[in-house]
């Protein structure tokens, strides 16, 4: 969904009343060609965590070695700890279900990443009733005074528990606190005392 005056009422509506999936991937690089190698997500439903979803996918690609640098997932971690990319596509399908908002920290990476793995692996992931949201893009909307929107910098100058570690789960929990967090500034902006 894109971030407008008309459509920020009804992301916070969502946010506080309905079903939403926070997510973050961890990939082997950001080529079309690279695969998601841990996905996780936290289901929030009225505002409230009600459960969590983290799986190490084991690529059919090789691992792009700043990748790994990065989130520290080896091969070697996900050859024995790994499901196969078409199963565990399937299992955080069926944990996102249907009537959800999905949300990411550059949703635009994430989401593109979850297209080329379907088509890779021949899957479908068109659930009816799915919403999406960018909180990269939120933020930029509601805090234009920031000079970064960078998941780390927005933990830090909005308060937000959590870490920017680049454990999947950990930047999903993360990125639900920038969401209620700047969702809540938002408010206080709209209803001033």
């Amino acid at each position: 969904m894109r971030i407008t005056k008309r459509t920020l009422p009804k992301i916070a509506a969502y946010v506080r009343e309905g079903r939403v999936v926070v997510f973050d991937t961890e990939t082997t690089g950001c080529s079309s060609w690279d695969e998601i190698c841990q996905i996780a997500a936290a289901e929030y439903v009225g505002g409230k965590l009600t459960r969590t979803f983290n799986l190490y996918i084991c690529p059919t690609c090789r691992m792009n070695p700043w990748a790994e640098a990065v989130h520290g997932l080896s091969m070697e971690f996900l050859q024995e700890n790994g499901a196969a990319p078409p199963e565990a596509m399937q299992r955080f399908f069926e944990f996102v279900g249907q009537n959800a908002m999905l949300v990411a920290h550059n949703a635009t990476f994430d989401l593109r990443m979850l297209n080329n793995e379907c088509e890779k692996f021949g899957l479908l992931f068109a659930p009816e009733g799915l919403e999406t949201c960018d909180t990269l893009a939120l933020s930029r909307k509601l805090r234009p005074d920031l000079e970064s929107h960078a998941l780390a910098r927005l933990i830090d100058c909005l308060g937000v528990d959590g870490v920017n570690s680049h454990d999947a789960l950990d930047d999903a929990l993360a990125c639900a606190g920038v969401l209620f967090k700047l969702l809540e500034q938002y408010q206080e902006m709209s209803n001033p005392a």
